[in-house]
C-alpha cells in the first residue's frame, strides 16, 4: 500500500545497518537523519498511517478545546519531545489566533533550529526550548 511507504523507505535505509547501530559502531542518528536531514523521517511522523491517525485525533481534541474557550481566553501549549515537528505541523494551524504560547521542546538543537525555520509563520506565539 502506498500509505506504508514512509515506513518501508525508512526500514530499507536502516535495516542493513541495524546491528552496527545497536553495537554503537555506526551512529543511529546518521541512519535516521543523514547529514542532519529529516527527509527520511519526517514522512514517518506526518504521513504514515499510524502517525496520521494519532495526529488527526490530536487535532480533533484541540478543536474541541478551542471550541470551549471563553471569549478572550488564550491557550498555552507545551509539546515535549517535539522532534521533527510532525505533531506541531498538524495542530499549529488550528491554534493560530487562540494560542498565547506554543513551546516546542526537544533535546536536539538541530531539531529546534530546523523547527524555527519550518514554523516561521507561527513565530508570533512559538518558543523553542532545549
Amino acid at each position: 500500500s502506498p500509505r506504508l511507504w514512509p515506513e518501508v523507505n525508512l526500514a530499507r535505509r536502516c535495516a542493513p545497518q541495524l546491528a552496527s547501530a545497536l553495537l554503537g559502531t555506526d551512529a543511529y542518528q546518521e541512519l535516521l537523519f543523514p547529514g542532519g536531514s529529516m527527509e527520511m523521517t519526517l514522512p514517518v511522523y506526518e504521513d504514515a498511517v499510524v502517525s496520521r491517525f494519532y495526529n488527526d485525533c490530536l487535532v480533533a481534541a484541540v478543536d474541541s478545546i478551542v471550541a470551549c474557550l471563553p471569549d478572550g481566553r488564550l491557550l498555552s501549549v507545551v509539546e515535549i519531545g517535539a522532534g521533527t515537528g510532525g505533531t506541531a505541523s498538524s495542530v499549529l494551524p488550528r491554534l493560530q489566533g487562540v494560542c498565547l504560547q506554543y513551546m516546542f521542546t526537544d533535546v536536539s538543537e538541530t531539531f529546534l533550529n530546523q523547527a524555527q525555520r519550518r514554523f516561521a509563520e507561527y513565530a508570533g506565539f512559538m518558543r523553542f526550548e532545549l
